[in-house]
């Protein structure tokens, strides 16, 4: 089972800005080693920013532990 499950995330900082995560998928497991790498601009820090709540995606889904964090209040 997966620790945390990434599903398609897009993600925009305003409802006209461009969209900064395109469909963004991925698994990581509980004893991976995983890390985010890409050139600047590339939408690192904003989908760290939606895996930690401080920005809300547009669409798509963030598992941790079971538990849908893009629903949580």
């Amino acid at each position: 089972m997966a620790v945390l499950e990434v599903r398609d995330l897009r993600a925009r900082y305003s409802a006209r800005g461009p969209e900064i995560l395109k469909g963004i998928s991925f698994d990581v497991e509980g004893d991976d080693f995983f890390a985010i790498i890409g050139p600047s601009g590339a939408g690192k820090s904003t989908l760290i920013r939606c895996i930690n709540r401080l920005v809300n995606p547009t669409s798509g889904s963030i598992v941790f532990n079971g538990h849908d964090v893009t629903k949580m209040s």
